[in-house]
């Protein structure tokens, strides 16, 4: 693993911004930060891991907004999931999948 400097600090516990702190990444990381400040998109490895670390308090605050909610918000934790399986596992659920759920599941007599 290589090391690296950000430019974020700590005093008291509390994260501040300004001052140099060493991490370190593994070669595949260093290698996808390497490959989007080159595709042009980023101007530097600070924008990559900046736009990484927004994402990530994104979902987050997601998951902290739908477990509040608890089971009565059902629809925005399905859709939340949904939007994280590839859409050729989509095409592969049989569209009368609701009808025939008993059959799909356990091979038992269509109703239609």
């Amino acid at each position: 693993m290589a090391e690296k400097w950000a430019r974020i600090g700590r005093t008291s516990g509390k994260l501040f911004l300004g001052a140099a702190v060493k991490i370190s990444l593994s070669p595949d990381v260093e290698r996808l930060i390497a490959e989007r400040v080159g595709s042009g998109r980023y101007r530097s490895a600070d924008d990559v891991v900046r736009e990484g670390l927004d994402l990530l308090q994104e979902r987050e605050n997601e998951a902290q907004r739908l477990s509040s909610n608890g089971a009565g918000n059902f629809v925005a934790a399905f859709e939340s999931i949904a939007r994280d399986v590839p859409d050729a596992d989509w095409e592969s659920v049989p569209a009368d999948l609701s009808k025939n759920v008993d059959y799909h599941l356990d091979g038992s007599r269509k109703t239609s």
